[in-house]
């Protein structure tokens, strides 16, 4: 039989090796803890480097935009600069016979922009005097289309120029039976439009004469009236390198 020392003895190893086994599994527990705890560190930084790698060509994709942008904006400033340097004109596809314009002193000097009357607008509108045009154009907007007494006749608004203090002066409403029609051609299609053509009476200088205008709008052009051969082919001749030889008319006050 064992004594009360060997009982106490053996029960002393069994503690022992009780509390041996347990630090061992909670070191074990702790181990697999860092172990995780370093992978999720792991993983999350290689998430952050790759948050930054996308933020960073975001960034870059929004500056080439930008820029993009920019230059669309530029290119588009140019053209419509160049446009408007350029100043051109429709092609006129259906026109009357072409008159060389006679070369004789005798025939009133035009410069190459001029100050026009038009009696029914009752105002003075900058011209360029245009030797390649055949045929005239005038400002037109709002062009209605309407009969009267059996004929056509067209309705439009005729935009005053500036003044010589910069003041858009009011628009003109004008009525005029159509003279003939003509097709267009313009510069920046292949497609031709159908524009009716009216006779106005003009004052340039010492002429006052019937003219015929090809109405279009010509908001976009320095000049509200382009004076073509027709209107100058037996009765004027244009010096180039001159500009306003003859002054506006002024009207009659009633």
């Amino acid at each position: 039989m064992l004594t009360r020392s060997g009982l106490l003895i053996v029960f002393t190893a069994v503690l022992s090796g009780c509390s041996i086994t347990s630090q061992e599994q909670h070191q074990q527990t702790l181990n697999a803890i860092n172990n995780v705890e370093t992978n999720l560190q792991g993983d999350f930084a290689v998430i952050n480097e790759r948050v930054e790698s996308q933020q960073s060509q975001i960034a870059t994709l929004e500056q080439q935009l930008t820029d993009v942008s920019d230059t669309l904006k530029i290119l588009k400033q140019n053209q419509a600069r160049a446009a408007a340097n350029n100043h051109i004109e429709p092609q006129i596809i259906y026109v009357e016979k072409e008159v060389p314009v006679p070369q004789k002193l005798d025939k009133t000097i035009l410069g190459e922009q001029e100050w026009v009357w038009i009696d029914s607008a009752g105002a003075n509108y900058k011209a360029r005097v245009d030797t390649g045009a055949t045929t005239s154009s005038l400002n037109a907007t709002d062009i209605q289309e309407f009969e009267r007494d059996g004929k056509t006749w067209v309705r439009f608004n005729l935009a005053h120029t500036q003044n010589e203090e910069g003041d858009a002066e009011p628009t003109a409403t004008i009525e005029a039976p159509v003279t003939r029609w003509v097709k267009i051609r313009q510069a920046t299609t292949t497609e031709l439009e159908r524009r009716p053509v009216v006779e106005l009476r003009v004052r340039l200088g010492n002429l006052h004469e019937r003219a015929q205008f090809t109405l279009a709008d010509r908001s976009h052009m320095e000049f509200p009236v382009l004076l073509g051969r027709e209107f100058f082919k037996d009765i004027a001749m244009v010096d180039v390198s001159q500009a306003y030889i003859h002054p506006k008319f002024v009207a009659e006050q009633k």
